[in-house]
């Protein structure tokens, strides 16, 4: 306890909390590693079970709504938790959950199999979140969040790669065999290791308890429910686009390879661009970086989504870096709002929009078969703007209150 209140008074680590740190970042992209193997696996469930593509969104809306659900109720209970019980044994469900899922024997086991892996995702993420948060130097919070965040988005990029790796050398029933005990040891380990990293400031409990999860939710959304609007957009714009990028190389008449190439490599470039956005709201100003980015991010993806050639690819890999620029930096900003509950503060501005993104997803669909898939990613490009036209509104308004 004393090394955590040595971290909240913006003292450095001391060596328990850099276990914790450094462990919890590992785990974020251990668990996105197999939390993001449903569209490898669908192929094969297709041929196993006869999958349809409405059964396969299913799943996916599956996925998303247990995130927005349970990610709220494991950061409440997270953040009365000294032990990182959540951070440690999420991932474990999640690899249980990927390495069943290409066994699944019928469509019911498969959503089985999605309720595993999406539990595990929702207990990991606001106490893994809000557990960086707890054990990083406070003068350096965005950016430790960024390798954090970066962590899963590498972890994303490589996730189904490492599914066919895996399937391929010891096949569907050797997957499981090997990963959940793997995972069950790793996660055993990382446990015995991390210390205590408390979410929840003691000192700090003010509106906690003064009535149900209901009660301090609304209290909490009174601090950062800005945040998760502002974050809802951007999200939902980096899923849409990311979703539907190697469809539309696709239609461009390029290959699936290079559908997947792109869409790798514009991962990659994010999460470099997260550790960059981090970095630098450390040193100029979190709004700064998280409105100058989201402001910019249009710019890039609309030419992104157009047919320039190499051009295009380039623009949309910008796009991607400016919009992943900002997401460390509302993750800082929502926790330094709200220190007493780092690890419910992160599941609304992270975890509830990421949910909403996915069930985004689904009305872009619809749209991209009305009016085709290019059009309709040219209008979700200019989304990001509407959180610069409401900035720009309150700016002004305040400066007239002032004047």
């Amino acid at each position: 306890m004393e090394e955590y209140a040595a971290a909240r008074r913006g003292r450095a680590p001391e060596k328990q909390n850099k276990r914790a740190l450094y462990g919890v970042i590992f785990l974020h992209g251990f668990n996105d590693m197999h939390s993001t193997a449903l569209p490898t696996i669908i192929p094969m469930l297709a041929q196993s079970i006869s999958l349809t593509m409405s059964q396969a969104g299913i799943l996916s809306a599956l996925f998303g709504t247990m995130n927005i659900l349970l990610q709220p109720i494991a950061g409440y209970i997270a953040d009365g938790l000294k032990r990182p019980w959540l951070a440690a044994f999420g991932p474990l469900l999640s690899i249980t959950g990927a390495s069943l899922l290409s066994l699944s024997p019928s469509f019911g086991a498969a959503l089985l199999c999605i309720g595993l892996m999406s539990t595990g995702t929702s207990l990991f993420h606001p106490q893994g979140t809000g557990g960086c948060g707890a054990a990083a130097d406070k003068k350096r919070l965005a950016f430790f969040l960024s390798l954090f965040q970066a962590s899963g988005t590498v972890g994303s990029a490589i996730g189904p790669l490492y599914v066919v790796f895996m399937i391929s050398m010891f096949g569907r029933r050797g997957f499981p065999l090997i990963m959940i005990p793997a995972a069950l040891l790793v996660c055993f380990f990382l446990l015995r290791n991390m210390g205590e990293i408390p979410t929840g400031g003691a000192e700090e409990k003010e509106g906690k308890g003064a009535g149900s999860f209901a009660h301090y939710l609304r209290f909490l959304l009174s601090r950062v429910g800005w945040i998760v609007a502002i974050t809802s957009v951007r999200d939902a714009v980096f899923q849409a686009i990311k979703v539907f990028t190697p469809t539309l190389f696709v239609q461009r008449g390029s290959s699936i390879a290079m559908g997947g190439a792109v869409l790798f490599a514009v991962t990659l470039t994010a999460a470099l661009a997260g550790i960059a956005g981090g970095r630098l709201a450390d040193g100029v100003g979190e709004k700064k970086v998280v409105f100058g980015a989201i402001a910019i991010a249009p710019i890039f993806l609309i030419f992104g989504v157009r047919d320039y050639g190499m051009l295009s690819t380039a623009s949309l890999m910008a796009g991607y870096a400016f919009l992943q620029a900002s997401t460390p930096v509302t993750l800082a900003m929502a926790q330094r709002r709200c220190p007493e509950s780092r690890s419910l503060a992160s599941s609304l501005t992270n975890g509830v929009s990421w949910g909403l993104a996915n069930l985004f997803v689904t009305p872009v669909g619809v749209l991209a078969d009305h009016i085709g898939l290019q059009a309709t990613l040219e209008l979700v490009a200019f989304l990001p703007w509407s959180v610069t036209l409401w900035y720009g509104a309150k700016t002004l308004a305040a400066r007239n209150r002032a004047a």
